[in-house]
C-alpha cells in the first residue's frame, strides 16, 4: 500500500471508480467483492473513495433516471435493488440509505456535508457507497433494459474512465 500512498488523490479518484466500473462490466455485481477490489484506493491520511464512489452512483442513477422519465420511488428500493445483501440493523440500514440520498444529491447538484456527516463512521462511507453504486447500476439496468455489464460500462463512458478490457466470459 505504499505506493497508493505516493499516489496523487486525482488518480485515486479515477482508479477507484475504475476498479469498481471494471468489476462490474465484468459481470460482478457481488457488494462484498466490489469493496474488496476498491479497498486499495483507501489510504489512510492520504485519500478515501468516498466521494469517488458516490459520483458513479450519480450517474448511474442519472442512467435510470434521465430528465423527464419517471422517478424511482424510495420505498422498497433495496428490497428490489439490493435483495441479496442482508441490511439488518438500524445503523447499516441509516447509512446505507444516507449513501444513496447523498449520491442523489450529487445527482441533484447538491454537495453533501460528507465529512460532517460521515467523517467519523467505522466502516468509513465508501463502504456503504459500494452499495449505491451497485443499487444504481441495477436500478439503471432494470430501467434501461441492459444488462448489468453494459450500465457499467456506459457509466465509465459518462464519466470518461478507459476501463481495462475485460477477459471474456465462458
Amino acid at each position: 500500500m505504499a505506493r497508493r500512498h505516493s499516489e496523487g488523490p486525482d488518480l485515486l479518484h479515477r482508479n477507484a471508480q475504475a476498479a469498481i466500473l471494471s468489476g462490474l462490466a465484468g459481470g460482478n455485481d457481488d457488494v462484498f467483492e466490489l469493496m474488496t477490489a476498491v479497498l486499495p484506493y483507501d489510504v489512510r491520511c492520504h485519500f478515501t473513495p468516498d466521494v469517488a464512489l458516490l459520483e458513479v452512483a450519480a450517474a448511474a442513477l442519472g442512467l435510470a433516471c434521465p430528465p423527464g422519465s419517471e422517478r424511482l420511488e424510495y420505498e422498497g428500493l433495496t428490497d428490489r435493488y439490493l435483495s441479496d445483501l442482508v441490511l439488518e440493523g438500524r445503523t447499516l440500514r441509516r447509512r446505507t440509505q444516507y449513501a444513496l440520498y447523498a449520491a442523489a444529491c450529487m445527482r441533484g447538484g447538491l454537495h453533501p456535508d460528507l465529512l460532517g456527516e460521515a467523517g467519523g463512521w467505522e466502516p468509513n462511507l465508501w463502504t456503504y457507497a459500494v452499495s449505491a453504486v451497485v443499487l444504481y447500476i441495477r436500478a439503471a439496468a432494470d430501467r434501461t433494459s441492459l444488462p448489468v455489464p453494459q450500465v457499467a460500462l456506459e457509466v465509465a463512458d459518462g464519466l470518461g474512465l478507459q476501463l481495462p478490457a475485460a477477459a471474456p466470459s465462458d
